[in-house]
């Protein structure tokens, strides 16, 4: 089968074929000082992703490594036994992975749930240090990518998405009848910037933000399948949802059981949730470990066993509130936002501080930042300024005490077209996010040194803002500017203009200025 390129693919190929600087990759690796020094290494580091930053590596001393894992673990060194009965994860000793592997087996057959060859293993504990911390932490995290529960947990997904998203519709039809807000889970931060701009029509006086230091390790499993449940529970009826239909995809609500696709019923969803939940074991080196507190992250479902499992607790307590007509602090809580462990609360007056101990089980411990003129929640710094909040970009990244790799470097050999969609892409979130002009241009300034450094060429970076100056063209409207891409220009001295030039042709808008208004950064020709 011939597989067509374009001419520039060709030419690239050919100079790597051609390229005398090119080592043999399997003569450097069976160099036998290569091997003793990888040898060498192995034994003695670790290297492992950094958190916030996927593309790089961090190594870690071997034995501090191990060091941290048992201790999460809550083993001892000696006797490689439980130390407490408090403990998240229980060492198991009668049996191994073996056994577990084929319990699962059995029932994925049972209940027609595919289990592919490469999935009958256990997953994997292992951590990634969080680097923005002062002084570092990790995050654990279960390597499900491959195990014998991972195809459970991708259906289960797919039903507490729809579970959810039912959930969120009625608290929507609620909010707008009744006039509070019981649904305060938020799935990213373009919803936040809509909730700020009716925030803005209004007097804001403070905002704080709070965030669950230990959530997915402190949930008790009984209260979880309770919850869960009750949840599950009001989404189903007698009329059109009696089943849920699972795709490829997504699930969706059935009166009957379909036929080409898996149908669980309220009892069977349950079910397999409550098993999922009573069959979480992690391997360590050789040692086989149930989860007894808790569920673990990298798990598909446990963003949304966790997330509904706090909205429970919280519509509960609003409900509550609202039967007994406590109008003042229902207002109180109508602009808090939840992304799974992150809280923001708007206009709160700190009530969130007295009641969360209402709201929240005892084994969640909230904590705050103790600010109430300035937070920074997901990728947003948040400023109260004259009763309005003023929003901006919040990296964690920038914490970094050190250059991180980020962004394709169009030295290698990737497609160029697909590359330049990083420049689109940043572009839109630097627009959403900063309300003032000056910071979209210290972000973008900085974006192209970046990409200038990485081989982007200045060309290609005029066609792509012309594209998302045409479609996005609402983003640029609050920074009080005209964009007329027939009239985009690159001046002599290196700096992008958008040039409105009061005699054009191609728009009218170009009439209301003579000016030349910087845009964008300082570029290289």
């Amino acid at each position: 089968m011939e597989i067509s390129c374009s001419y520039e693919v060709k030419s690239k190929i050919k100079a790597l074929k051609q390229s005398p600087y090119r080592p043999s990759p399997n003569k450097t690796l069976d160099d036998k000082k290569v091997k003793a020094y990888l040898d060498n290494f192995h034994q003695k580091f670790v290297i492992t992703p950094t958190d916030k930053a996927g593309n790089n590596f961090s190594i870690t001393c071997k034995k501090f490594y191990i060091s941290c894992l048992l201790k999460e673990l809550g083993i001892d060194t000696n006797s490689k036994k439980k130390r407490n009965s408090n403990n998240t994860y229980e060492c198991i000793e009668e049996k191994n992975e073996e056994d577990i592997v084929k319990i699962h087996k059995e029932y994925m057959n049972k209940h027609d749930i595919p289990l592919l060859s490469d999935q009958e293993s256990l997953p994997f504990l292992y951590w990634i240090p969080k680097m923005h911390k002062n002084p570092t932490k990790q995050r654990y995290i279960a390597a499900s990518h491959c195990c014998s529960t991972k195809p459970l947990s991708k259906m289960i997904t797919f039903c507490l998405k729809l579970i959810q998203r039912t959930h969120t519709n009625y608290c929507y039809k609620f909010a707008k009848n009744r006039g509070f807000n019981r649904m305060w889970i938020v799935d990213n931060s373009v919803e936040i910037l809509k909730k700020i701009e009716q925030c803005n029509k209004k007097t804001v006086r403070n905002i704080r933000t709070y965030d669950f230091s230990t959530l997915y390790t402190s949930i008790p499993h009984k209260d979880l399948k309770k919850r869960i449940e009750k949840i599950i529970d009001q989404c189903f009826n007698k009329s059109n949802r009696r089943y849920i239909s699972i795709g490829k995809t997504q699930a969706n609500w059935n009166i009957t059981r379909s036929k080409n696709n898996p149908s669980w019923t309220k009892t069977e969803t349950v079910e397999h949730i409550n098993y999922l939940i009573d069959n979480i074991y992690v391997m360590c080196g050789d040692s086989l470990f149930k989860q007894v507190i808790g569920i673990p992250m990298g798990t598909d479902c446990a963003p949304f066993l966790a997330n509904l499992f706090l909205y429970s607790y919280e519509c509960e307590w609003l409900c509550k509130k609202f039967e007994e007509k406590q109008v003042d602090i229902l207002q109180r809580f109508n602009y808090c936002f939840r992304y799974i462990d992150d809280l923001l609360c708007i206009n709160n007056d700190q009530m969130m501080e007295t009641f969360m101990t209402e709201i929240y089980p005892k084994e969640l411990g909230l904590t705050s930042d103790n600010s109430v003129l300035q937070s920074n929640y997901l990728d947003l710094d948040l400023e109260i300024r004259n009763g309005k909040i003023h929003t901006s970009l919040f990296d964690k990244r920038d914490a970094f005490k050190f250059k991180i790799v980020n962004f394709p470097d169009l030295s290698g050999n990737i497609p160029e077209k697909q590359s330049y969609g990083v420049f689109i892409s940043q572009l839109i979130r630097y627009a959403r996010c900063c309300e003032d002009f000056k910071d979209f241009k210290e972000r973008t300034h900085t974006l192209i040194d970046r990409l200038k450094s990485q081989n982007f060429k200045m060309s290609q970076w005029k066609r792509t803002f012309e594209n998302i100056a045409e479609t996005h063209y609402e983003l640029l409207f609050k920074y009080k500017i005209k964009v007329c891409t027939a009239c985009l220009l690159i001046f002599d001295d290196g700096i992008l203009f958008v040039h409105i030039h009061m005699f054009c042709p191609y728009c009218d808008m170009c009439l209301e200025s003579r000016t030349a208004l910087y845009l964008l950064a300082k570029c290289l020709s």
